[in-house]
Formats: structure tokens, sequence, C-alpha cells
């Protein structure tokens, strides 16, 4: 049973800091080093310079913690005075897709076993930025973004409860340099609260995005844990995790694919990968229709045949074309994903990360989750662009996973390679924070 609470969030004062937009960022780990440079220089308040600190640890940290003491003393940010939930929309367009407009809320989740099946995982996670995100919650005693979970909920209920409760104009709202307009509304009343928490209580809890900072989380639990060894468990504000909700049926949710760009290799023989590959694949070479929009192009191919059921990747390794690599219709599993369970097989990513990188590349898995090895993109014109300006040696470009498969996966206790998913579009950092108080107790209800 999921255990869901309302708190006392810590935010940007509406006096002080009238206009977000200078000041939130989207989450670390989709921030470029040269981006992460641009939101600095937005703003001295800007949140990438407590998420994304620069230096070296530990000092960088230290600057981080300081950094945010410091806004709370001048009043930069302030915290609730009691507890409540933070209902957001996001209103977007993505890929030519039509406006969507995605209902959530931000309120407190409590941290469980993987064994208990509540929470349930679905990503590898990569100890680099696991640890990164351990330390530096640790050094501010705060959790900085929300990890983002769906829930079911074929009724709409809970759905309906959230919209229901933004009667009034928001709290607070801003633009993203994406475009998508975020609202957010606090809600104190607790005949409006009661019934979301309450509605969430029967239901299981899947992370969508934010694995590493869930994993980090209850790394820093168990710590705190240690150093109060009196206090019951499951009441303190660290046995908790700020976490974003989202109804995964409801149409406002966008599921994105995450592309990997290759670096590093000492050579890239895009043929002789072909040819390796060619009992497992079929391959089928396209040429680019002029230079302006490759991806859709790509995407166009990798849709069509995904809708017969197929499993398929797209490799671009520059020049003029695109191999589509189809995987073979055939009895048997490749061999290279024989001992995988069945949900696992069924999906594009694992044909990639099984059957190319490792089987045919002879790229072991420690070595594809190692930090810089590896880039991820959801943008597939971003993938290829790098790739001609050699920042990559080669792309491979993904069709979205499916939302049910994806359920099946974590229901089955079974986890998929690292960044197999992008949820669209992401939660703001610096809307809400959640400062961890040893001495605060949380009353889950």
């Amino acid at each position: 049973m999921a255990t869901v609470a309302a708190f006392r969030g810590l935010l940007y004062s509406a006096s002080r800091v009238p206009d977000l937009q200078p000041v939130v960022a989207p989450p670390y780990d989709v921030i470029a080093p040269e981006e992460a440079e641009q939101y600095r220089s937005r703003d001295a308040h800007n949140i990438v310079h407590v998420d994304l600190p620069r230096g070296e640890a530990p000092a960088k940290y230290a600057q981080a913690a300081r950094l945010l003491s410091q806004w709370q003393q001048e009043g930069v940010m302030e915290r609730d005075t009691a507890p409540v939930i933070y209902v957001t929309s996001q209103r977007y367009t993505v890929r030519g897709m039509p406006e969507r407009t995605r209902w959530g809320f931000m309120a407190l989740l409590r941290i469980e076993a993987d064994e208990a099946g509540v929470v349930l995982p679905h990503e590898r996670t990569m100890d680099a930025p696991r640890l990164d995100r351990l330390e530096l919650a640790e050094a501010t005693r705060a959790q900085l973004s929300p990890v983002f979970v769906v829930y079911t909920d074929p009724g709409g209920t809970v759905s309906q409860t959230v919209q229901a409760a933004t009667h009034r104009p928001a709290d607070r709202w801003v633009v993203d340099d994406a475009g998508v307009q975020t609202s957010l509304w606090r809600v104190r009343d607790q005949k409006a609260i009661q019934p979301i928490l309450d509605g969430l209580k029967s239901h299981k809890i899947w992370i969508a995005d934010g694995h590493h900072r869930y994993a980090a989380s209850r790394e820093l639990r168990d710590r705190m844990r240690a150093k109060e060894p009196g206090a019951a468990p499951g009441t303190r504000s660290y046995d908790f995790l700020l976490a974003y909700f989202s109804d995964v049926d409801a149409p406002g949710l966008t599921i994105l694919p995450y592309h990997r760009v290759l670096k590093g290799l000492k050579r890239l023989d895009a043929g002789a990968l072909v040819r390796r590959v060619s009992g497992d694949f079929e391959t089928k070479r396209f040429a680019f229709d002029g230079l302006s929009h490759r991806a859709e192009q790509v995407r166009r191919r990798l849709h069509e045949v995904a809708d017969r059921g197929r499993v398929a990747l797209a490799l671009y390794a520059g020049g003029t074309e695109f191999i589509l690599m189809l995987l073979r219709e055939q009895p048997k599993v490749m061999a290279a994903m024989q001992d995988l369970p069945e949900p696992l097989q069924r999906l594009d990513i694992s044909a990639l990360h099984r059957g190319v990188l490792e089987s045919a590349m002879g790229i072991t898995p420690e070595a594809q989750r190692a930090v810089g090895f590896l880039r991820y993109t959801e943008d597939a014109e971003r993938a290829i662009d790098w790739v001609d300006a050699g920042e990559g040696q080669a792309a491979f470009l993904l069709n979205p996973p499916v939302k049910e498969i994806l359920m099946s996966v974590a229901e089955a206790g079974l986890q998929m390679p690292q960044k197999s998913t992008f949820f669209y579009p992401k939660v703001l950092t610096g809307l809400v924070l959640n400062p961890l108080d040893p001495t605060d107790e949380v009353f889950a209800r």
C-alpha cells in the first residue's frame, strides 16, 4: 500500500522572485554542460547553481548547501507554514502532436523496499549519478526535484479530484524554454487533500523518471536512520521523498524514446556491423530526402514497422543515409536475449543493448553503463547532429516504448537498461523543494 502525505514545501518567494522563468530548470540529468552554464548566467538564484554545482567533490556539495541556506536566510526561498499538496498542469505540444495538458501533483511518497512491491522501478541505475545525488542531498538536506511516478486510475477518481482543486487562479506559473506552460496551485483544504491521499492507498506506484534520485533517497534514509536509532520507522521526513504523481492512463501523458549515441570507440565500421548482425536482423538502407527533417524521416520508417509489431532500430553513422534494422521474425528468440524474461524480450532497447552493443560489438554491460561512453537524448535530430559534429560515432534511434510493456516489466520486478524512457514534459526543478529536517515528523494518513 502506497503511503502519500502532504508536506511543507520550500518555494521561491513570489515577492522576491515574481518571475520563475529565470530561476527554474529541467531536471539535472537532461541538462548538457553548455546548457547548465546558460541557466547559471540567467540569474544568481537559478536552481542549477544548487542542483548542478560546479567544482569537485566534496567542495561543490558544500557550496550548494551554503547557497541554499543563504537563499532561505535572504527570503529568496520560503517554506510553507502548513502541509499542502502542490497540483500542477502542464500544457504543451511535442513532435507535431496536438496540444495536450498533463495534470499531476507533488506530495511525499514513503520510500519502500523493492521487495515490498509498492513502488516499482523499471530501469537500472548507474553508480556515478546515484552517488552524486546522494552526496548532494546529504549536503543540502533537501530533495531538490521530484521523482516522477505514475499510478493507474481507470475510473479517473483521483485525477478528477486533483483537477477539481484548481477552480481558482494558479499561485505560480511559468513558460519554460520548450514552451511548456506550467501552472501550480497550493491545495491546503484537508477536504480536498484527503480524497487524493486516500485514493492512492490501494494503488501501486511506478517510477517513471528519477530512478537515481529514488535510490539515492533510500540510501540517505538509511544513513539518517542510523544517526537517530530511536525514531519510529516511516515517520520522519527522510523516510519520504518528493514525488510528482500523474495518472498513467490520462491522455496528457507522453512517452518519448531515449536515443543512444556511441562515442569513445577506437573504430566503427557500420558496414561490418551490419554484416555481423545479419543473422538476427534484416537491414535496409534508406537515403535521406535532403538534409532537413532527417529525424522525421527516420521516425516515419520506425513507426511503420512498429505498427506491424516488429522490433526495430535505426543506425546513423554519418553520411546521407541511415540503416533500418528489423529483428527477424522467427520462432526462437535471438541467442543474446534467450536468458531475458519474456517482457524484456519484446523491447527494442533489449535488442539494441543485448543483440547489438553486447553481442555484435563486444561492449560489456559495465561499459554500457559507464558514464561518458553513451550519450542519451530524446531528440533524434540532436543525436544525428552529434554524429555529424564528431561528438559521437554512431546514433541508434528508437521507437517510443509501449506503456503497457513498461508496466508489465515493473510489475514483474524486472529492470530495463538505464535511460530507456523519456516521459515528457519533465517536471521543472525549482518549483517545489522538500527540506529534510530530522526532527520533522510526517503524519502520513
